[in-house]
């Protein structure tokens, strides 16, 4: 188990990183399209993760680590042992959302659900609506998802509200 606070003062020392960080998640609240502003969130929150998974691991930049595998190592180590943000990531409103918005259960998002749909702790059911939103992100960055329709609108909201507590509980705390 990682000292969360040391990790954080260590992360806090990075001002460049914090600053680039904090000037994204400003222009994801400044924006009115919902797919917009989730990609702008996304880009504070990689940057959040990535720079996290550094300091752990005494690195000046990941290299040669899968980018799920970064995600799942930040899930592990702040919020499958937080539950206090664990509440403030998941509700039942935004599972159900998502649960009736994806319809696509292949691979990893196949999962991710399951794990929704099945009685599981907060924390278990924060880190799975993490990665949903991954899945999300990528699918909208490969160009996979058509940004008119309404129903990725709303879990690209959705995926939004999942990842903003994260920033705010680190950065704000």
């Amino acid at each position: 188990m990682i000292d969360k606070k040391s990790i954080l003062r260590e992360f806090i020392k990075r001002e460049n990183t914090v600053n680039r960080i904090m000037e994204w998640n400003i222009r994801a609240e400044k924006e009115k399209d919902a797919i917009a502003k989730f990609i702008f969130r996304w880009i504070s929150f990689n940057g959040l993760y990535s720079s996290l998974y550094d300091v752990i691991h005494m690195e000046e930049k990941a290299v040669g680590v899968r980018e799920i595998d970064v995600l799942t190592e930040f899930c592990e180590d702040f919020i499958e042992t937080d539950n206090n943000l664990a509440s403030k990531m998941y509700s039942k409103e935004r599972e159900e959302k998502l649960k009736k918005n994806i319809k696509d259960r292949a691979r990893l998002m196949g999962k991710c659900l399951d794990i929704l749909e099945n009685p599981n702790s907060n924390e278990g059911k924060a880190t799975a609506m993490v990665k949903i939103a991954y899945i999300v992100r990528c699918r909208l960055f490969h160009g996979d998802k058509n940004p008119l329709l309404e129903v990725n609108q709303d879990t690209v909201g959705v995926a939004d509200q999942v990842i903003t507590p994260i920033i705010n509980s680190i950065l704000f705390s």
